[in-house]
């Protein structure tokens, strides 16, 4: 099994904007080109509140006082109680759903505390031919303010739909320490949730299937890929309810909603 924080950090712009010293209220910074950049990624305009970690680990609120394209003055006005980001740090890999449902997910993930989301072609999915329609130009934008909405110092990176072959090619899948898949037909005894080493990150894979769920096919490659089947119990639910009920059901097993406890 790899080790849990073995995969790289988010890449720069989705990850949490550092500063390399410790922070106070009332503080006023001046940041970097590359600190800057993250503010306009996020499309942060001044008077306007961001989220941000300091050489301690702890995350602050802080709020724009003038911004240019290269350098940004910004003053922090509150301590976080808890971080904004869970130590199970989920890649979703969700098969592109119908009637723009994944306007839904891309936004519920976010605040559920995905750091990746894959969108893949299965066979019961929405095909390529219908992504337009799907508005999936949007999905990015969800995501984005989503994560400003619910104060996350990081954003999610949203990844152009894929076969979902593919995506059990992506480092994002192989090297997570754990990987489920949801599967109402499964019949096995679920294993025990691995044992969480607080406060050191863990990579979780899960992958959702459309509604009608996975053919055979993909069940069989999923396993064998390494996915352990997650069934939430008797009742049939819509796919988006199954995609935001699987990952609350991770981030309270492995991850910061069971007690608040997160990186």
């Amino acid at each position: 099994m790899p080790d849990p924080g073995a995969m790289p950090e988010l890449r720069h712009p989705y990850a949490p904007i550092r500063i390399a010293k410790k922070l106070e209220i009332d503080t006023e910074i001046l940041l970097d080109a590359g600190a800057t950049k993250s503010l306009h990624f996020r499309e942060i305009n001044e008077k306007e509140a961001f989220t941000l970690r300091d050489a301690e680990g702890v995350y602050f609120r802080a709020s724009v006082l003038s911004l240019s394209p290269q350098r940004a003055k910004v003053v922090v006005y509150e301590r976080m109680v808890d971080s904004p980001e869970s130590d199970a740090r989920i890649t979703l890999v969700c098969a592109v759903l119908a009637r723009q449902r994944m306007l839904l997910v891309a936004q519920k993930a976010t605040e559920l505390g995905v750091v990746r989301i894959i969108p893949v072609f299965s066979a019961h999915s929405v095909g390529p031919s219908g992504l337009a329609h799907e508005k999936a130009h949007a999905w990015p934008g969800q995501t984005l303010r989503a994560a400003r909405q619910c104060r996350r110092a990081s954003v999610p990176e949203m990844r152009s739909a894929i076969p979902l072959e593919r995506a059990m090619e992506d480092p994002a899948w192989n090297d997570a320490a754990i990987r489920y898949t949801l599967d109402d037909r499964a019949t096995n005894e679920r294993e025990p949730w691995p044992v969480r080493d607080r406060g050191k990150p863990m990579d979780v894979a899960f992958a959702v299937g459309p509604e009608g769920g996975w053919s055979d096919a993909e069940r069989e490659m999923l396993q064998g890929h390494g996915a352990r089947p997650l069934r939430l119990g008797g009742r049939v639910l819509r796919a988006e309810t199954a995609v935001l009920v699987g990952l609350t059901v991770l981030q309270y097993a492995l991850g910061d909603l069971a007690d608040g406890s997160s990186s």
